[in-house]
């Protein structure tokens, strides 16, 4: 019998496949996964530029979801963009709760633009956040998810961690890429308070996009995998700061190279 572990990704399609089910997909697959994927919405977009959504309605997305549970076995879920309230609704509603859940709570994209209703958050919030195994917010994210200001400062990214984590009952990852300086630190919070930090030094001069769906799917497949989420998300680091340094490059776009070998990210949690 075939022990490769299944995934389920729950997002939006990006057709420059930087970001979004495509960046899942090929995560999923350099990790050693069999990634599922539940489209939630079709997106026209580059990086840098969204030139439009199309949402799919829920009860599409209810039908791919459940045919997946059906057939497969499951072994760990992430979440995208859900975009609408109504999908936020048959995501939890279908969803097991013996399955690790990484909830990657989209908001907006790198280039500004939005991703989900504002109705949504609520839904989140009620819905899919008490069920998360981890929430992956980025620095805009928490902001508005702690309802405190953009963190300035990774004492100011802290605060924020601990305020979500403990509201939210649900272990925060908070992503300190947007910060400033030559590394970079990640904050996973639980909400008893018990920190943990990750750092690795910054890669400058390559575009990002994508890098948030590429570490939360990682984070997925080790899970997958039988990590326990400490090592999930120390594994799912090293994997995305390789994939950045690696990114291809064409004239003025960059993307993330998601080939990496699985084993490379490995040596260098040793």
């Amino acid at each position: 019998m075939d022990m490769t572990p299944v995934t389920l990704s729950i997002a939006g399609s990006d057709c420059s496949a930087g970001a979004g089910l495509q960046a899942d997909l090929k995560t999923a697959f350099a990790l050693g996964c069999y990634p599922l994927t539940v489209v939630t919405c079709v997106v026209s977009e580059v990086p840098g530029h969204v030139d439009g959504i199309v949402p799919l309605g829920a009860d599409f997305v209810a039908r791919q979801l459940s045919e997946c549970l059906r057939v497969f076995p499951v072994a760990a879920v992430k979440t995208g963009m859900l975009y609408s309230p109504e999908t936020v609704r048959v995501v939890a509603d279908l969803l097991p709760s013996n399955i690790p859940l990484v909830v990657d709570p989209v908001m907006v994209a790198t280039a500004g633009d939005a991703l989900m209703l504002d109705e949504t958050l609520d839904a989140y919030e009620r819905l899919l956040f008490p069920r998360a195994t981890l929430m992956t917010p980025n620095l805009d994210e928490l902001s508005r998810l702690s309802s405190s200001p953009r963190a300035r400062s990774l004492s100011q990214m802290e605060e924020a961690a601990r305020v979500l984590a403990r509201r939210t009952a649900c272990t925060i990852l908070a992503k300190g890429g947007h910060l400033t300086g030559d590394s970079c630190t990640d904050l996973l919070c639980s909400p008893d308070g018990v920190l943990q930090r990750f750092s690795h030094p910054r890669t400058t001069r390559v575009s990002t996009h994508g890098t948030g769906c590429t570490l939360s799917s990682a984070i997925t497949a080790f899970l997958a995998q039988g990590s326990s989420l400490s090592q999930a998300v120390q594994r799912g680091i090293n994997y995305t700061v390789a994939a950045i340094a690696r990114s291809h490059s064409w004239n003025n776009v960059s993307a993330l190279n998601h080939s990496v070998p699985s084993q490379r990210q490995d040596e260098t949690s040793r």
